[in-house]
């Protein structure tokens, strides 16, 4: 998976791990049980994306990659990782792949891989499930849970009609009953993912349009008024600062208390929408806030 969104990812995937659980167990046809996260450091050199524990009667192993880059060799690398995990856990390892995008599609992204013998048959076949994101249905994202339904802006229905897709995930968000900042992360968790499909003037202009529908609903008036509370104007600039500082974090991995003191010295809205602009592109915390 590109770096840039290995945290992203992760994080969506910590906060609702339940979600994403049932979509996998569902996935890959295995009997439901209580999930919890396993440690994904599989030895000094292996490193899987995602680990589960699924229990119950019969418990076994989900073990989860997600790629975006359609590099060659990834079952090869399934399978080291499936090995060993069951060598750790000893239970059944069932490994899925998510390909995020068409163009990270890899020929060899088949479902099995096999070892040939030098007889040139296969003394070793093993089989994992491909998930190719953008041939899943966008409702059934939707359906899985708030935490996968930013997943259904990247599918090719959503990419047909991108602003009704918006809406139909905002109205997703509207429906769950989670708290506001947590439906706030989710549509930043949106904006970040789309730059795996999307060119990043249609990402802002399709975002941008939502931001202003949102400002008829609850949650948009609430994150306003925590703006008012401070004594912002229109909570504009509090509330840009408080966005650019949950994406950056997402993007990024980890935050210094100098980066969040840098970005709430910044009072010059405009430089923050340019900040908000490059959130997509920038390398680095200290290169996002040297924006102009």
């Amino acid at each position: 998976m590109a770096k840039q969104y290995d945290s992203m990812l992760n994080s969506m995937i910590d906060a609702h791990l339940e979600d994403w659980a049932r979509f996998l167990i569902e996935c890959a046809g295995l009997p439901a049980g209580p999930v919890t996260a396993l440690d994904t450091d599989l030895s000094a050199t292996l490193q899987a994306d995602r680990l589960f524990r699924i229990g119950g009667d019969n418990p076994s192993v989900i073990h989860l990659e997600l790629e975006s880059t359609g590099r060659l060799g990834i079952p090869g690398e399934l399978l080291r990782y499936n090995v060993a995990a069951w060598a750790v856990t000893e239970l059944p390892v069932h490994s899925i792949l998510i390909v995020l995008r068409p163009k990270a599609n890899a020929t060899d992204q088949t479902g099995h891989f096999e070892i040939l013998g030098t007889d040139g048959h296969p003394y070793l076949t093993f089989h994992y499930t491909v998930i190719r994101l953008w041939e899943v249905s966008a409702a059934s994202l939707l359906a899985a849970g708030p935490g996968l339904a930013p997943l259904s802006l990247l599918t090719n229905e959503a990419a047909a009609d991108l602003p009704t897709a918006f809406t139909r995930f905002r109205d997703r968000l509207r429906a769950s009953a989670l708290p506001v900042n947590v439906q706030y992360a989710l549509i930043g968790s949106s904006f970040v993912l789309c730059g795996l499909r999307y060119p990043r003037a249609t990402i802002e202009e399709v975002y941008r349009n939502m931001s202003l529908n949102l400002e008829e609903s609850d949650t948009y008036q609430m994150i306003l008024e925590r703006g008012y509370a401070r004594g912002v104007p229109d909570g504009r600039i509090q509330d840009r600062q408080e966005t650019i500082g949950e994406l950056a974090t997402e993007r990024f991995g980890t935050h210094s208390q100098a980066n969040l003191d840098a970005l709430r010295a910044i009072n010059d809205y405009e430089r923050l929408r340019r900040i908000s602009a490059r959130i997509l592109h920038a390398t680095s915390w200290d290169d996002l806030l040297a924006t102009p």
